[in-house]
């Protein structure tokens, strides 16, 4: 049996990757149709840990003429003709990544950059302008431009992490002086044109031209047309087809009793509902829906099923904004696609979610409205996925690994003593296994007993973020949803495991209607045993005064209630 090649976990430089004979995912035939696309100015917005170095890397090669390395894939087979690309004629490249550059302030942001595009004259010969005093990125960049067209053609100019110095300055005082910096840099490219063949930018969000590209107003942004959403990410098919053969290892204890084939489709299954899931446009299909790269890789290699992307790819300033601002977690997972896909985003915008609040403010779970909502949504914390019952594309959590995140990330948060409380929350979620709402009461008040009096926030919709929150940690074993949409209503939380289902109806002890009666009058439970799962309906009672949970109330509903008058 031949060897497989290593997996190309980390490896952001195509040149690098394929020198050690890494594993390569052929993404050639997209690079091609998007340089051959109708503009030479792309733009690629996606989460971290997605392959946008690797990416960027890749297309330096193709622009440099590489054709060694290049063997066996698309563009050596099938190389386009376009004015945008050359094939093999080597085009000078300047590459940036801004992640790079020490940017604390506008002037450590104008030195990094400076140096860098100084370093191209050395690079490719090219004479430099006259001494001028004031070293300015924006100034030496235009001479640059024009001593390689000059010398050896039109430049390609590629830009990583276009925002990454605005996104680690969003508490700065600095932060209006970089992001001026930055649009008057960026806008030199559209300036430029006539020493330009091929201009790309990426980065995690998609802020404003208004914001950064006043000057570069002709960027054609890819990031949500359906032909690009596996640009970056592994899709089905190209799992079945590279990736098979490195799923040995990932055998569960009960494999001896299964055929080949059924575990391999086990194993498909477990790694898809953990790493898939991600459609950046409406209208993907389900299998060209991909894979977070980063994390089915590492799997991959580890031959370990864990959270990868959640300890890697988590911008630190979203679980602070999430709690800063009025927003219930609930409402980000129904959210219509045109909240998330509509518009941009801009600098300031970013930098008021970012406002810390005081100690007492910052334990409940609020709604932020649509800037977060996009956030989250450029941030790979959101998906896009199709809702049967409407057939419009809604938002919701892509897979296992980013609920995962949200437990981890969020409820340290939310609890004070986090390290204690998720001792609670293991009980929480037993209770719900085991259909018992007296543990759950018991288990639930132990839990809320780790929040000091300042922490609580008395509102419905808190406890109700914090319950959905807790039962997310089910995921592996049962799956929670909050607020579904059933024929007469949407209960609050519904835990679905293989033969049975709990639905939660919370209130407070001061509210208009018993939180049973209402599930009850509203007929949350036929749906579910129609599918022939027996329905525990609990109302869940919480006291305002007293902060914790007063009584929970159960009523069991099987197939024979089919025939009752709330059917």
């Amino acid at each position: 049996m031949n060897a497989l090649q290593p997996l190309p976990v980390g490896t952001s430089d195509f040149a690098e990757l394929r020198a050690r004979n890494e594993l390569y995912i052929d993404k050639t035939a997209p690079m091609a149709a998007l340089l051959d696309g109708p503009s030479k100015y792309c733009f690629l917005a996606r989460p971290r840990r997605f392959g946008k170095s690797l990416l960027v890397s890749t297309l330096e090669s193709l622009f440099q003429g590489r054709t060694d390395l290049f063997q066996g894939t698309h563009v050596c087979d099938r190389a386009p003709r376009s004015p945008n690309w050359l094939w093999p004629a080597p085009t000078p490249v300047i590459r940036l990544n801004m992640n790079e550059f020490d940017a604390e302030d506008a002037a450590m942001l104008n030195a990094g950059l400076y140096d860098r595009i100084d370093a191209y004259f050395d690079h490719f010969q090219a004479p430099r302008p006259r001494a001028s005093g004031a070293r300015r990125a924006a100034t030496l960049f235009p001479y640059l431009l024009s001593a390689l067209a000059a010398l050896a053609g039109k430049a390609a100019v590629l830009i990583d992490e276009y925002d990454h110095p605005l996104l680690h300055n969003l508490d700065n005082p600095e932060l209006p002086r970089i992001q001026t910096l930055l649009a008057r840099f960026y806008g030199i490219l559209k300036s430029r044109d006539a020493q330009l063949r091929f201009v790309f930018l990426t980065g995690i969000t998609r802020f404003a031209r208004t914001s950064i590209f006043s000057g570069l107003n002709n960027l054609l942004d890819i990031s949500h047309d359906p032909a690009f959403n596996g640009l970056l990410g592994f899709t089905e098919q190209e799992v079945s087809q590279c990736l098979t053969p490195y799923m040995a290892g990932l055998m569960d204890a009960h494999r001896h009793s299964l055929s080949n084939a059924a575990v391999q489709l086990r194993e498909r299954y477990k790694l898809r509902e953990r790493y898939n899931g991600y459609r950046f446009a409406p209208g993907v299909p389900d299998d060209l829906r991909v894979y977070n790269p980063f994390s089915l890789l590492t799997c991959l290699q580890t031959k370990v099923l864990d959270n990868y992307w959640a300890e890697t790819g988590v911008p630190s300033f979203l679980p602070q904004m999430l709690l800063t601002h009025d927003c219930d977690l609930r409402d980000l997972r129904r959210l219509p696609s045109d909240a998330v896909l509509g518009g941009s985003l801009t600098a300031e915008q970013l930098a008021r979610l970012w406002q810390r609040p005081r100690p007492a403010e910052a334990t409940a779970l609020h709604w932020a409205g649509p800037v977060l909502s996009k956030v989250m949504f450029q941030t790979g914390y959101l998906t896009l996925t199709l809702d049967p019952e409407t057939g419009r594309y809604v938002t919701d959590l892509p897979n296992l690994e980013v609920t995962a995140s949200f437990v981890q990330e969020l409820l340290p948060y939310m609890l004070r003593n986090a390290r204690f409380a998720f001792a609670h929350l293991t009980d929480v979620c037993q209770a719900v296994l085991d259909r018992d709402p007296e543990a759950m009461k018991a288990a639930g008040n132990r839990l809320l007993a780790t929040l000091t009096h300042l922490e609580h926030t008395p509102r419905e919709t808190y406890y109700q973020s914090l319950l959905h929150l807790a039962l997310l940690s089910l995921q592996y074993r049962a799956h929670a949803q909050a607020e579904v949409t059933l024929h007469r209503g949407r209960p609050d939380v519904v835990v679905a495991m293989a033969r049975d289902v709990v639905i939660m109806e919370l209130k407070m002890d001061d509210a208009s209607e018993d939180p049973l009666a209402q599930a009850e009058r509203k007929a949350y439970y036929p749906k579910y045993i129609d599918q022939g799962q027996k329905a525990y309906v609990w109302g869940i009672t919480i006291g305002r005064q007293e902060r914790a949970i007063l009584d929970i109330v159960q009523k069991i509903h099987s197939g024979r209630d089919l025939q009752s008058p709330a059917r």
